[in-house]
């Protein structure tokens, strides 16, 4: 009997500290809240090295015009900051924002007219130091893109349904116009700089008098010079055309570009291609299709699965173009030493793949580039790249089938392919779908479903699980989340497996009385990917 009672015992301790264990996943949770009423602006969270540095624009009496910036920083265990604010301008509007080292710049636009008066407000992250530069003598251009290096601001905006570019000295208030880029027939498809080295990148995709489209990626040095352009196009395959992109840093002297390939005048569905770009300006192209994609159809149940399959060995067997249907576009590249995971959303718009301008590719509509073409806010003030806005203005649905992964070594040799299901998701947002960690072996991927987290693991390309669900958590268990802004919630990878959500709620609390009361607030969370199934918020 006592021997029976000890197994008792014992299965029972045994289940406690499994429980604990359990438990212990989820009770570490580092979040930060600061007060917000729920019709707020929400506030823009950017990654520093510290932390984050997290702000907004907050009208100073009701709806009045007149307002002020919001700021507050973090380290990455989210201690913060007190919220500092400074006032801005009258009648003036945030249209762009950049982090440059320890300063924060905010580009402010008076009206929506293009000539109206612009400023930038320096803040300076250590001191709290603030310097408001006027912006004159630039063209009249619809904004596009605004970026900061050395006090230099990098204006990309739209004249005439032409792309220009230029650089405007904070200090000695000169401008120059970047040469090479105000032309027919050009579309920026990436503006990236490069702080390391001093330059910036424009990736651009151009068509010819025949009609034959190319990508041309021109350098420019801080100044606005031009220091090399390449033009890349499929060797020997006069039938392909490269109309898309991502760029990669420069490592090494080499910079990778990825992205759709397709038949010349067609869309972009043959499948994906990799060109290795060296100091020189010479590359080669690799290009992978549907044959080469072994797990593409893994999203499929298992009888589709096979369907698929055989009709793709059938179309093999009569020598016929292997296309992808419907749209799959590159959002992601992430550059390891001697690998490049490639992230692809597969999806099926109901207006079609192409723009409406003569069937030129609109890079910027279907995808919210991750390393550039982000810095400019939207009427609202949420940035360009927030994909929890749905656009009210548009009657365009994205039916969200697969998210695939493709990892490549360093010289462009594939190591393994897979896609993971997104259950036909429909939504009215184009954007990037879902967030990537990934430290060479292990790959989580997570999401938002309205306001549940969603999270999949691969571990050397196999799937251990997929389209996990997980409630939001709060950090204090005697307290509740009354209700969740869902258009509000902004989830991005941070660092290591660490992804950062942020967004408005109301909590239910007791207060110093002991009654039970509401605060509205907005909060950043700290969530850590594990390769068990629970998310630790922490």
């Amino acid at each position: 009997m006592r021997s029976q009672m000890n197994k008792i015992l014992v299965l029972f301790f045994g289940f406690c500290c499994a429980f604990q264990m359990t438990i212990a996943q989820v009770q570490f949770v580092q979040r930060i809240e600061v007060p917000s009423e729920w019709d707020d602006y929400d506030y823009i969270v950017l990654p520093t090295q510290e932390g984050t540095i997290s702000f907004r624009t907050k009208a100073e009496r009701g709806y009045s015009l007149q307002q002020r910036v919001q700021y507050f920083t973090t380290d990455r265990q989210l201690n913060a900051s007190k919220v500092f604010e400074f006032p801005v301008k009258d009648y003036f509007d945030m249209t762009g924002f950049d982090l440059d080292g320890d300063y924060l710049y905010l580009l402010f636009q008076k009206g929506e007219s293009f000539a109206s008066e612009k400023v930038v407000y320096e803040i300076n992250l250590v001191n709290q130091a603030l310097r408001e530069v006027p912006i004159e003598n630039i063209l009249d251009m619809e904004l596009q893109e605004f970026l900061v290096m050395d006090k230099k601001a990098i204006l990309m905006g739209i004249m005439d349904y032409r792309p220009a570019i230029q650089v405007f000295d904070t200090e000695s208030k000169s401008v120059f116009t970047v040469q090479g880029v105000y032309a027919n027939e050009v579309s920026i498809l990436q503006l990236r700089k490069d702080e390391e080295l001093k330059v910036f990148d424009v990736l651009v995709s151009k068509r010819d008098r025949l009609k034959q489209r190319s990508l041309s990626l021109m350098t420019f040095d801080i100044e606005g010079n031009k220091l090399r352009e390449v033009k890349v196009e499929p060797e020997d395959r006069p039938d392909l055309e490269i109309v898309e992109g991502v760029l990669t840093p420069i490592q090494n002297y080499n910079q990778v570009l990825i992205g759709p390939y397709g038949e010349r005048k067609r869309e972009p569905n043959r499948g994906i291609y990799f060109s290795k770009i060296n100091e020189f300006g010479e590359y080669e192209n690799t290009f992978y299709n549907l044959t080469d994609f072994q797990n593409f159809y893994n999203y499929l149940p298992e009888k589709q699965q096979e369907r698929r399959k055989r009709s793709l060995e059938k179309a093999i067997e009569k020598d016929k173009n292997i296309t992808i249907p419907n749209s799959l576009v590159t959002r992601e590249v992430v550059a390891g030493n001697d690998y490049f995971l490639i992230y692809n959303d597969y999806f099926l718009t109901s207006s079609g793949r192409f723009s409406p301008r003569d069937m030129m590719y609109s890079s910027d509509f279907y995808r919210y580039a991750p390393l550039g073409m982000r810095n400019r806010v939207m009427n609202g003030g949420y940035p360009w790249y927030y994909s929890g806005l749905p656009d009210p203005t548009s009657s365009n649905e994205y039916k969200f089938m697969a998210a695939q992964f493709v990892l490549l070594d360093g010289k462009g040799e594939m190591i393994w392919d897979n896609t993971l299901s997104l259950e036909d998701y429909v939504t009215t947002s184009p954007g990037k779908f879902g967030e990537v960690s990934f430290d060479g072996r292990n790959l989580f991927y997570m999401y938002l479903d309205e306001d549940k987290l969603m999270l999949c693991h691969l571990e050397d390309g196999e799937i251990q699980y997929a389209n996990k669900e997980f409630d939001l958590g709060l950090l204090d268990e005697d307290e509740r989340i009354k209700e969740t802004q869902d258009e509000s919630l902004s989830l991005s990878w941070w660092y290591d497996n660490y992804f950062l959500l942020s967004g408005k709620q109301k909590v239910r609390y007791l207060n110093e009385s002991g009654k039970e009361d509401t605060r509205e607030t907005f909060f950043l969370t700290k969530i850590k990917a594990t390769p068990s199934e629970k998310p630790i918020i922490e």
